[in-house]
């Protein structure tokens, strides 16, 4: 901040230019990364041609590496921090973590102008770790925590200038090993930041998820409940996640640690344990799901508190028509589908029948295939949430005919929606 006529003005955040060098001419060789007005050089090296070096002397000064492969006990990408005055000798040499794991690829930072002797080095290792650490993103493979060399308060802070720069380019040389997960920053998850996202249910007891979006994918943050009963017709890849990622989920269904998916469907599935639309489910802390937040005129009006009093009036029957995936089984396909006062949306995975039959209405073909060629219908499955002005209508375009969808769309307890409807019916006559 700075100060102009007694008011504080925010200095812009300038641009910066990342420069890759590809050694070799190709991606698998050797790379070279330099920023903008820093003095500071990144190496990307592949550990079967760290012998093929000779042609970079500068790797023999001092400077600091880390070294990255995969854990074979949990799948999870490693990362060992390292410090030394001359980074080629010393990586050719053993490190503690070799007799049970094996290193792929290092990245190296020096300096062009040689100014990181061994004080230096030593204190970025120490806050490299740190940061490696506190991150959680990668498994961390040192045994013991670097030591930190004691520094001038200004030698610090240029040292600190340069973990800026590496931490802003370690993910342009393919790692993000510094960026924190997503409920790492534990104030932001309590305080219930703007970016996050909430699935919540009220049976069989309370629970609520938490979710973000960011550009790697949909995250299911640390602490969310994981509904501990599967459908019957939930998708196989979802099932498959579930048998993955069991040891991440603890003995009360909390989540122990953030898990990444490709898309809040999948996320809210996994969660619910049932077919489910994540654009509708996952809302921000006022209510308002992620299918309106990503219109871009939405998030304005939804600040306005005028405008927030209808979604609170009409969110609960909302919640809990999402609550109840409503699904059609048969010999020939599986679908799920939710409805809501608006109509009724089919969901990403479910199956439908490509052939049509004879008498298949006119209007039932053309609305097939125009999904067909938007890419939505593809090999008998739908590869997005579809929605239709009606139950009838979702109906015919599964099955390729004419169908009455409050007789083919059934609850979970088997329950078509015209008997839902006609208990209701008989329940308030009853009292009347």
């Amino acid at each position: 901040m700075i100060e102009w006529n007694g008011e504080a003005e925010r200095v812009p955040t300038l641009g910066k230019t990342i420069e890759l060098y590809l050694k070799d001419g190709t991606e698998e060789g050797r790379w070279k990364a330099t920023l903008s007005n820093w003095n500071g050089v990144g190496y990307k090296i592949p550990r079967s041609m760290l012998k093929n070096c000779d042609d970079l002397p500068e790797l023999n000064t001092p400077g600091v590496y880390f070294l990255f492969g995969k854990d074979d006990d949990t799948g999870r990408q490693f990362i060992y921090v390292g410090e030394a005055e001359d980074v080629r000798k010393r990586l050719s040499q053993s490190h503690t973590f070799d007799k049970d794991s094996y290193w792929t690829e290092a990245v190296i930072f020096l300096a062009s102008d040689g100014s990181l002797e061994k004080g230096r080095v030593k204190y970025l290792e120490h806050r490299f770790y740190t940061i490696a650490m506190e991150a959680k993103r990668y498994l961390v493979k040192n045994g013991n925590t670097p030591t930190k060399s004691a520094l001038p308060s200004s030698v610090q802070d240029s040292l600190e200038g340069f973990i800026i720069n590496v931490k802003l380019m370690l993910p342009a040389l393919g790692h993000k090993a510094f960026i924190p997960l997503p409920s790492s920053d534990t104030e932001k998850v309590k305080s219930g930041e703007d970016d996050l996202l909430y699935l919540t249910r009220n049976k069989p007891k309370p629970w609520q998820a938490i979710g973000k979006v960011t550009a790697e994918g949909f995250w299911v943050l640390k602490g969310s409940y994981i509904h501990p009963k599967l459908a019957s017709y939930v998708p196989a890849n979802v099932r498959k996640a579930r048998e993955q990622y069991a040891g991440s989920i603890g003995a009360d269904d909390v989540l122990q640690e953030d898990l990444c998916f490709g898309s809040p469907s999948f996320a809210s599935t996994f969660v619910c344990g049932k077919n489910t639309s994540g654009p509708n489910e996952w809302k921000n802390a006022q209510g308002i799901p992620l299918s309106a937040l990503d219109m871009i005129d939405v998030p304005k009006a939804a600040g306005k508190k005028k405008k927030a009093k209808p979604k609170t009036k009409t969110a609960p029957p909302a919640q809990d028509a999402a609550a109840e995936i409503l699904h059609i089984r048969g010999n020939k396909v599986k679908a799920t589908g939710t409805m809501d006062e608006n109509g009724f949306t089919v969901l990403v995975g479910s199956q439908y029948i490509p052939e049509e039959t004879k008498g298949c209405p006119a209007y039932v073909r053309k609305m097939r295939m125009k999904l067909v060629n938007e890419g939505t219908l593809s090999n008998g499955a739908f590869l997005k949430d579809v929605h239709f002005q009606s139950p009838s209508g979702a109906a015919c375009c599964i099955l390729g005919r004419s169908a009455n969808g409050k007789l083919e769309w059934l609850y979970p307890d088997g329950a078509s929606i015209q008997g839902r409807i006609q208990a209701k019916e008989g329940a308030l006559g009853g009292k009347a």
